[in-house]
């Protein structure tokens, strides 16, 4: 192995790592009622595990749309993700820059109960798809 290779492999691995750091970050938000902040968790899950997948294929991508975009194309259009299971990840995209940049705006308890299995889901399925 090549050490562009190396250095790819363990920077797919560490977005891995964020992933589940950021899921499990969102789970002590929500416990802690920090709505807002889980679903920035929960979001930046999703981020990175589709991130990890993208650049273990080689495929680049320059913004958080971006990062969706080449998602989408390149692994859901495929079809090796359902479009239900990829709507998780576009829908935290969305309440991320709402409850991160909306004044006077909150997430409730029953919003975050409506996403925290999608996202276990959604990683569930894509991290495997790294293949290291």
């Amino acid at each position: 192995m090549n050490p562009l290779d190396e250095d790819m492999t363990a920077f797919v691995r560490y977005r891995i790592e964020k992933a589940e750091e950021a899921y499990n970050a969102a789970i002590i938000l929500y416990k802690a009622q920090q709505w807002n902040a889980a679903v920035n968790r929960l979001y930046y899950a999703c981020f990175y595990a589709a991130s990890a997948v993208l650049l273990n294929r080689h495929i680049g991508a320059k913004s958080h749309a971006g990062v969706l975009g080449a998602f989408s194309e390149h692994i859901v259009r495929p079809g090796e993700l359902s479009t239900d299971d990829f709507r998780i990840y576009s829908k935290l995209l969305g309440w991320r820059s709402k409850g991160d940049y909306s004044d006077m705006f909150d997430f409730t308890k029953e919003d975050l109960d409506m996403v925290l299995q999608p996202t276990r889901s959604f990683l569930d399925k894509v991290i495997p798809m790294v293949k290291l």
